[in-house]
């Protein structure tokens, strides 16, 4: 497979800031409110038998502390946890949350409850800021803006992508929770960044492959220090999990 690092081009099939009616399931529309998409990938430029099979990355607003799914685990499902969560990919390449709404702590359903404080509240909204201002950014000049949240087009921005493809990149997501039931994660503790087969992940015995992974705070405010992506093809199974390094 295909691996690329500190991926400042975008390639054939990429696509930066997809709209959300574009990445998630018609029937999910409120997960627009939970998770804010940063880049579709055709994963053709990995693996030419995908060809068409688009998938996105996608950042998610919570936690401001601590992982995301920490304190609503009465609405896990087996394909969600903290600092986990599966989704279907459609047919139309649209993602639909295999767990409910109820997993993030913003949800509708923890309204009258201490999880939607008001710290909370202030997070959502500089992370909706950050990612509106970085995609109008985008817009403009075709990257990303630099590090130093500085509006000048002539300075270097950051990477879309830290990695696309490749080995699975070690670090502390394999132990830092627990997978979903749903899967599997065998993980050989020793292994050196980025060394292959050190580190599997399965869903009824068919293994995910890596697509990418990002630090959330290249595109947002704020974030986990890598966002990791992965894909089954059989299911059609797109995994998140969160690196906090």
């Amino acid at each position: 497979m295909q691996h690329y690092t500190d991926v400042r081009e975008l390639l054939p099939g990429m696509t930066a800031f997809p709209e959300p009616a574009a990445a998630f399931s018609d029937d999910q529309p409120w997960l627009a409110d939970h998770l804010l998409p940063l880049l579709a990938v055709d994963l053709g430029v990995l693996r030419p038998e995908l060809a068409g099979t688009v998938v996105t990355l996608l950042c998610p607003i919570e936690p401001y502390e601590g992982c995301i799914g920490d304190d609503t685990q009465a609405w896990h499902t087996p394909f969600t946890s903290p600092n986990w969560l599966g989704f279907q990919l459609q047919a139309d390449n649209r993602m639909r949350l295999l767990g409910q709404e109820g997993y993030f702590r913003r949800a509708p359903q923890h309204a009258d409850s201490p999880l939607a404080d008001e710290a909370l509240r202030l997070h959502a909204e500089d992370m909706h800021r950050s990612h509106a201002r970085t995609r109008a950014f985008f817009m403009q000049h075709g990257r990303l803006p630099n590090a130093m949240d500085s509006d000048d087009a002539s300075v270097a921005g950051q990477a879309f992508l830290a990695h696309l493809g490749g080995p699975f990149q070690d670090g502390n997501w394999p132990d830092y929770e627990r997978i979903p039931e749903a899967l599997d994660l065998q993980y050989s503790q020793g292994s050196t960044l980025g060394e292959d087969a050190k580190i599997r992940i399965q869903r009824d015995g068919r293994d995910f492959f890596p697509v990418a992974s990002v630090p959330a705070y290249d595109w947002c405010a704020a974030g986990a220090d890598a966002i990791l992506m992965f894909y089954e093809p059989h299911s059609r199974t797109v995994l998140f999990t969160f690196d906090w390094s």
